[in-house]
């Protein structure tokens, strides 16, 4: 049961990160919708919402909205940063009990 706890905050900050994401998405959509389309573009024919995904991450990078200071995308990009530290630091402790189990 107890090793059910970690597996369980870890599955409930991916749903966070991603809801925070469709947000996020909504948001750009409408205050940057000229940015918006350009990362929207699909020439691949694959999905659009995965081609969006994809670009977009790579934008808050290194692209447009990385030199955004928009205080909305500077939260965002500070929270998925803080959840990805908090999971990492999860599955590190769980890598350590194990060890010394």
């Amino acid at each position: 049961m107890e090793s059910f706890i970690p597996l369980s905050i870890i599955i409930l900050l991916l749903f966070i990160q991603i809801k925070l994401f469709k947000d996020m998405c909504k948001y750009l959509s409408s205050a940057y919708s000229e940015e918006w389309e350009k990362l929207s573009e699909n020439s691949m024919e694959g999905s659009k919402w995965s081609v969006t995904s994809a670009n977009l991450s790579e934008s808050l990078k290194t692209g447009f909205f990385s030199t955004v200071s928009d205080a909305k995308v500077v939260k965002f990009v500070k929270a998925r940063k803080l959840i990805m530290y908090i999971m990492g630091g999860i599955i590190l402790l769980q890598f350590i009990m194990a060890y010394i189990q």
